[in-house]
């Protein structure tokens, strides 16, 4: 018995180590096919597609809820690739690669639920991060039809873990929201350098702040149906200060230099 538990125990690392090897030669393989194909990242992206061949290796009746179930990993897939092509630089391309790995080593598999949460998060921000840096290039209603896929899928993967009757329509509430605010981003894009070749959208970033607010909301209601200020006074304290400054000085709105 001793001995086949032994047995046991050496073919999970054994799977372990391999399973680790796979997503870091992966992650490298996607940034290899950004770094060969400068000048378009679609290769990168059907890269990325084709990795998740196993969600339509089913029936098709299983392929709805299969392709729902992996599309927020999908979208920080084609999202960590977006910002690699548009950095257009080594060093970042490197750096996004080792996150890459982070997420598909650790992140990804966790399950409970503030994990779960925390997935969901970065994938919107990653997403929304990398539409922005490429959003000029594209009509509006393209825009918005992206970022109502994007709020729409980060939500379901967080609702997921409630059991809440409403979840599609909870979602699809979430993905107006952010798709009505990418409307008015797309016409005024303010983005923060966070290193050479790297910047962050300010709207990535109000975004993610409000979804902060309205899963505390939500969290609040499930709990007992109703939503007091003492839940959400510090987060809603939090996010308004961060949203009235970032418009105030950091969007060019108020010039100091003129008072």
């Amino acid at each position: 018995m001793v001995e086949l538990i032994k047995s046991a125990h050496k073919r999970s690392l054994i799977a372990d180590i391999i399973h680790i090897l796979f997503n870091v030669l992966y992650a490298i393989a996607v940034t290899a096919f950004v770094i060969l194909f400068p000048t378009s990242p679609w290769a990168a992206y059907a890269l990325v597609i084709i990795a998740k061949w196993r969600t339509v290796a089913v029936r098709t009746r299983f392929w709805r809820s299969n392709i729902l179930a992996n599309l927020p990993d999908t979208l920080f897939g084609l999202g960590i690739v977006t910002l690699m092509w548009v950095s257009a630089s080594l060093s970042v391309q490197i750096l996004l690669t080792g996150v890459y790995v982070i997420w598909l080593v650790l992140i990804k598999s966790l399950y409970k639920r503030h994990h779960v949460m925390i997935q969901a998060g970065i994938t919107q921000f990653v997403s929304l991060a990398a539409l922005s840096s490429v959003a000029y290039l594209m009509p509006v209603w393209v825009a918005v039809l992206i970022t109502f896929v994007i709020g729409f899928s980060v939500a379901r993967q967080a609702l997921g873990t409630y059991d809440e009757a409403d979840r599609s329509f909870l979602s699809a509430v979430w993905g107006l929201v952010l798709a009505e605010m990418v409307f008015v981003f797309w016409h005024w894009t303010i983005a923060y350098q966070i290193m050479p070749g790297l910047k962050e959208s300010q709207f990535a970033i109000i975004a993610a702040a409000l979804a902060l607010i309205a899963i505390r909301c939500y969290n609040g209601w499930h709990d007992d149906n109703k939503i007091s200020w003492k839940e959400i006074r510090t987060p809603v304290i939090f996010v308004g200060i961060l949203i009235i400054s970032m418009l105030l000085f950091f969007s060019g709105l108020w010039d100091a230099s003129t008072l």
